[in-house]
This record gives C-alpha cells, sequence and structure tokens, in this order.
C-alpha cells in the first residue's frame, strides 16, 4: 500500500512542479490544475503518514479523507476556466465540502492521536455523512464535465482529452461509493468490510496516479510543441542563410552549374511568387488553417519549397513562421476590435484558434513580438484609448 501511495504522491508533485515552472504563462484554469494537485498530494502524504505512525490502528479501515471531497468540483472548476466561464465563486462551492468535512477528520485525528491509536464514536457519523457526499459528489460533477466538455474549443484538444479521463475514473469512484452504500442497506457485509475498504483505497490511488500521470502528459507535450515549433522556425532561417551565396564572389558551387540554370535561377520571378503569396494569404486566408507548412502554401502558389522560403525571407526579411504567425497575429487583433465594438466578451484564446494558431505559448510569443504587448494589455490599452477618443 505504502509503496502506491509514494509512487502517486510523487506522480502529483511532479505534475505540480512542471505546472508551476511555467507559471508567468499560466492562466486560472492552470491556477485549478494547481488546486487540485496539491490536494492530491496533501491526501496521500497524510494517508502515507497515517500508515507509518499507526501501521495496526483500526483508523485505515474506518476513516474517510476529506481533501478528495474536492476533486470533482476542482475539475468541474478547471473546465469552467477552460470555458471562459468560470469565476472565484465557483472555486468557492467546490471546495465547501472539503472544508466542512475537515472539521470532524481534524477533531477526530486529534481523538486517535490523544488515545494512542483508538477511534471516538463519532467516527461512525462522520463516515456516513461523508460517504453519502463522495457518491454525490463523484457521480454528478463528472456527469455534469463529461456534458460540458464537448463544447470546450478544439484549441484545448488535449487538456480536453485528459479531463475526459479524469471525469471517467471519478464517475467510477462514485459509481462503486453508490454500489457500496446499497450493498450495506442490503446485506451485512461487516465480515467483508475490510477487504472492501482496502481495495477501494488501491483503486482510488491508482486512479489518482492516472490522473496526475495525464497531467503531466498534457503539459509537457504542450511544451515540447511550442520548442519544436521554434526548433523548425530556427532549422528554415538557418537553411535560408546556407542557401545564400555571398553577393560578388562566385563560389565553387555556382561555378558548376550548366549556363542554362544559372540564367533560369536569375530570371526567377521573385515580386511575382510574393504576389501569389500575398493573394493567397489576404483573399483566401489560407493563414487560418492550423496545419499550414511551407510546402503546402508553396503548393498552393505553385511554386517549390525552396523558392518560396527564399523568397520570404529576401523580400520580407522573415521566415515563414514569423511571416504566417504575423498575419495571424493580424487577425485576431481584428476580432478582438470587432467583439469590442460590438460589445461582446472577448474570448482571447478562442481568437488565436480562430486565426490558426494551436498553443497558447506560441500566440502570446508572437502577439508580443508583433503589437510589443501582451492580449490582456493590449485589450486594457485599446479601451483606455477608447475611452480617452469618447
Amino acid at each position: 500500500m505504502n509503496y502506491i501511495i509514494i509512487v502517486g504522491a510523487t506522480q502529483a508533485l511532479l505534475a505540480l512542479g512542471v505546472l508551476l515552472k511555467n507559471r508567468k504563462n499560466n492562466g486560472q484554469h492552470d491556477n485549478i490544475l494547481s488546486y487540485l494537485l496539491a490536494s492530491i498530494f496533501l491526501h496521500l502524504a497524510i494517508s502515507f503518514a497515517l500508515n507509518v505512525f499507526w501501521p495496526h490502528s483500526k483508523i485505515h479501515q474506518q476513516f474517510n479523507t476529506f481533501i478528495a471531497l474536492a476533486y470533482p468540483g476542482l475539475l468541474w472548476c478547471y473546465v469552467r476556466y477552460l470555458g471562459h466561464r468560470g469565476k472565484p465563486i465557483d472555486v468557492l462551492l467546490a471546495m465547501l465540502p472539503s472544508i466542512g468535512a475537515s472539521i470532524g477528520y481534524f477533531w477526530i485525528a486529534a481523538y486517535v492521536i490523544k488515545n494512542a491509536g483508538e477511534l471516538p464514536p463519532f467516527i461512525r457519523k462522520y463516515n456516513s455523512t461523508s460517504g453519502y457526499a463522495y457518491t454525490i459528489l463523484y457521480i454528478a460533477y463528472p456527469l455534469k464535465i463529461l456534458a460540458q466538455i464537448k463544447s470546450i474549443s478544439v484549441f484545448w484538444k488535449l487538456e480536453k482529452g485528459m479531463v475526459r479521463l479524469a471525469a471517467f475514473l471519478l464517475l467510477l469512484i462514485g459509481l462503486a461509493f453508490l454500489i457500496i452504500t446499497i450493498w450495506t442497506q442490503l446485506f451485512d457485509v461487516t465480515p467483508y468490510f475490510s477487504f472492501i475498504h482496502l481495495w477501494l483505497r488501491v483503486v482510488i490511488y491508482l486512479i489518482l496516479s492516472i490522473i496526475c500521470i495525464s497531467i503531466i502528459y498534457v503539459k509537457i507535450s504542450s511544451f515540447l510543441y511550442v520548442h519544436v515549433y521554434q526548433l523548425e522556425e530556427a532549422k528554415e532561417q538557418l537553411s535560408v542563410n546556407n542557401e545564400k551565396e555571398p553577393i560578388g564572389v562566385e563560389s565553387k558551387k555556382q561555378r558548376s552549374f550548366p549556363v542554362e540554370e544559372n540564367e533560369k535561377n536569375s530570371s526567377l520571378d521573385y515580386a511575382g511568387i510574393l504576389a501569389k503569396v500575398e493573394y493567397l494569404m489576404s483573399n483566401h486566408k489560407v493563414f487560418l488553417d492550423p496545419d499550414l507548412t511551407l510546402e503546402s502554401l508553396a503548393a498552393k502558389a505553385d511554386v517549390s519549397r525552396h523558392h518560396l522560403s527564399e523568397t520570404l525571407n529576401q523580400y520580407k526579411e522573415k521566415s515563414f513562421y514569423q511571416y504566417i504567425n504575423e498575419y495571424r497575429i493580424k487577425e485576431v487583433v481584428m476580432l478582438m476590435d470587432k467583439c469590442r465594438k460590438k460589445g461582446e466578451s472577448i474570448h482571447i484564446l478562442s481568437l488565436a484558434f480562430q486565426a490558426g494558431f494551436h498553443s497558447k505559448s506560441s500566440f502570446n510569443q508572437y502577439f508580443k513580438r508583433v503589437q510589443g504587448c501582451t492580449p490582456s494589455a493590449y485589450l486594457k490599452d485599446a479601451a483606455h484609448f477608447n475611452l480617452l477618443k469618447a
């Protein structure tokens, strides 16, 4: 049992570390996830301490933790903030059952410590009440989450998968509590109670470990995506630089080319290529495709990948990714201004997804590079400007 607890606590701590490492770019939904992970770690740490200091106490068989009552509610808050509908009151409501149960929990814990592991009579009432709370919360919240997750933007594809898995696993716990509750009402399960409680704890600890691992996977995948994206951009820039020949110097490579090919390259209409690309960007808005690549854009413009890359580098002094993402940022700014003029609420990341961005980090990076400020700062400055103008 202790090994399972240690593994789960380690996963929770590792996931929390991954989140906190990038806290500068974290949104409120990431903060909710941090609360969830911190709660899981605290839950498992307390369980481990009880196993170490009172290994033979009956408390292991008859003591429901208060912390786990917050898990379904916090996951619900996470979904609410992903959909830009979260409010601070949601977090408070999610924590209320756990806060209420903590009063009874610490009262019982103090009694156990004072009486060398003996259990107070009050523990039956506590376990009964908390058991009903587990059943209700672990069924109601996951069902709400699974219904709500469909409306979340595809921009959060990885996060949606993680939430769907976590909600399903929490629902399994709720159904297990429901079955046990019905079973205990219909039959005398006293001889099997220790066995049931032991395996229920094992299953819960394993589920918590799986949830932590899924969070780690999502966060590391997002982190790697941004860095792979930047690496591809750097490789493209390096490739273009290597393909350039020094002005006024005839290289060996040039001397080895046939005269016809040199004449063909020198007569290439770079201005015409750029005009084609600009037309595709302005009239067809091909940059809205999140999977647009240098190869696919070259195919649309009916030019080679090399010639397109060289055109963008020489005429626009930009790499492919810089060029495309600047158009996407302009699109986001245009959508922001349009929403503000109509008095509509502005969901920044939803607009970024509409404009073709895959990643929140890459969107924030390019927005600051193009506009010179963060998206939130832009909205504040624009609102202030409009106020002064009025």
